[in-house]
């Protein structure tokens, strides 16, 4: 393979650019849409006498809707069947109420006794949680935080291990994606709770993984090659660990859309999430970091430079 990815590296810094303005107006006008475990609610355990579904489930918060008239709708309720649970075990979510915590707990009573009027269930198996809107912020804080701090350790280690001018690179890579990937997951309007934020998580290592191969071959390559061009010998780098990058994501995905056939509605926000970001991931090691690189670097060789 001889592909001439240098030559076209305006072409992609446009469309890459593109795609995070877009995300970033997504985000801000949209926005994301939290989860409980961000912006406050309650969870309940619940396991009915009788087998249901979950549209029996919303149906039975319709009619509550329509007698009682909740302070949510039946649309913002997230119900999950629990795997063993025979059809009878769910976990339903539910806003939190928007009142003071003094009377929280005498509006839930209201809503499970209004539930078990309609599906009955055991009180044995009864489970229920709240998150109050406080604590949501402060996970949104902590997410915040665990990004930063993931982007501000690879970016020192790989400043220490390559050299400033690749670790700039490799970090502009990851912003890159994870810009994107929030735009995407804004644009779907998929719940972004706790396992949505451990597969953004997740796709900061990914990308950068991705991007240290392609970098390491480079640094070799800049010792050993006889080109007097620094744009051919990351050309031939890339090329060289093509079939490797490809092979690593191809993999990657087939065990991702597993999880998106029948790892169950669980987990379907952190597939979605890492699937989408895999892909962008191996565009960015590609078509990103190593061009930033270039810009950095200038298309003179020294070589003195990658002596670690």
């Amino acid at each position: 393979m001889n592909f001439q990815i240098m030559k076209n590296r305006y072409t992609f810094f446009y469309v890459s650019g593109l795609l995070i303005v877009l995300s970033v107006l997504l985000l801000a006008v949209k926005g994301l849409n939290y989860g409980i475990d961000f912006k406050g609610g309650s969870i309940i355990h619940v396991r009915f006498n009788d087998e249901s579904s979950e549209n029996k489930i919303r149906d039975h918060f319709k009619q509550i809707e329509k007698n009682r008239g909740l302070y949510f709708t039946s649309d913002q309720i997230v119900v999950q069947s629990v795997a063993g649970g025979q059809g009878r075990e769910f976990i339903i979510q539910y806003p939190a109420a928007p009142v003071d915590s003094a009377k929280t707990a005498e509006v839930h009573d209201q809503i499970l006794g209004d539930l078990k009027a309609a599906a009955p269930f055991s009180d044995e198996a009864l489970e229920v949680s709240n998150v109050g809107p406080t604590i949501g912020e402060e996970m949104k804080k902590q997410g915040i935080w665990a990004a930063l701090l993931s982007v501000i350790g690879i970016l020192l280690y790989l400043a220490y291990r390559f050299e400033f001018q690749s670790a700039v690179g490799a970090i502009t890579a990851i912003v890159h994606d994870l810009l994107i990937t929030l735009g995407f997951l804004a644009v779907i309007g998929i719940e972004f709770d706790v396992t949505v934020l451990a597969a953004v998580l997740t796709l900061l290592g990914y990308s950068v993984n991705d991007s240290i191969v392609v970098l390491d071959r480079i640094r070799e390559n800049r010792k050993i090659s006889k080109e007097t061009s620094f744009a051919a010998i990351i050309d031939a780098s890339i090329n060289q660990t093509l079939g490797r990058t490809i092979n690593t994501s191809v993999t990657t995905l087939l065990a991702l859309f597993s999880l998106l056939l029948i790892g169950g509605v669980s987990i379907k926000g952190f597939a979605i999430a890492l699937t989408f970001g895999c892909i962008v991931g191996t565009y960015s090691s590609i078509f990103i970091a190593s061009p930033v690189l270039l810009e950095m670097t200038g298309d003179k060789i020294g070589r003195g430079a990658n002596s670690k």
